[in-house]
């Protein structure tokens, strides 16, 4: 048995030790792995992140657009110690916050664009392409029969459904305004459902994966031991 597995065994005894309550075995366990964690990520961050900008701060193709991120990287240091009280928006700490402006809203920016074209338009035009008529898909058997009918109505029913239970709501005015509530709660009422279903599906493919792991786990600690027969 080697060093390595005596160690690994070792950690896995004391991270399940939390279920006989908090005890020092526990934390010890909890240090290491968050101390494990931050290295590697330091250590990707400047491989991956900081020494390809530097590289190209130094040696740049275009002096100009390299020296647009070292300014606001230099702004951002202004943010390490701002001014106390009121004056906090004042001095070298207002000066950064030029620098936070920009990255927030660029950050912003990049989430509602990758929700609205990566999330909310392909789910609306894969939903518009869907068809109902079994023939579409070789099925000969009528369409109430269909399997594949059933299926896109489910999907066509959840999507409009979670759209509406989204919409903001207010007082409805006008002859119709009584009709158009009634509308909306209905497929609001039918969006929660379809949320709610998703959620616990998810829910339960989160605690599935769980098991899986450490069934996973359980069978590692038998074979180190020789206790798998």
């Amino acid at each position: 048995m080697s060093t390595g597995t005596i160690i690994a065994a070792v950690l896995t005894f004391m991270v399940w030790s939390y279920l006989l309550g908090d005890n020092p075995a526990f934390r010890i366990a909890e240090h290491l792995f968050v101390g494990t964690a931050v290295g590697y990520a330091v250590v990707v961050a400047w491989f991956n992140v900081v020494q390809p900008a530097l590289s190209g701060a130094v040696a740049p193709q275009s002096p100009v657009l390299a020296a647009v991120p070292l300014v606001f990287c230099l702004l951002l240091i202004a943010k390490v110690r701002p001014a106390p009280g009121r004056s906090s928006r004042a001095g070298w700490s207002g000066v950064g916050n030029v620098a936070v402006a920009f990255l927030v809203g660029v950050g912003a920016a990049l989430a509602v664009g990758g929700a609205l074209f990566g999330t909310l338009w392909p789910q609306v035009s894969a939903t518009a392409s869907l068809s109902l008529d079994p023939a579409d898909y070789g099925d000969p058997q009528p369409m109430l029969a269909s399997t594949f009918f059933w299926q896109n109505l489910a999907v066509l029913v959840g999507t409009i459904g979670t759209f509406f239970y989204f919409t903001f709501n207010t007082q409805p005015q006008g002859p119709l305004g009584c009709f158009r509530e009634g509308f909306t709660r209905f497929w609001s009422g039918i969006g929660r459902w379809m949320i709610m279903m998703t959620l616990g599906a998810l829910f339960a493919n989160t605690v599935m994966s769980r098991v899986a792991l450490l069934i996973g786990r359980v069978r590692w600690l038998l074979d180190v031991f020789g206790l798998s027969g």
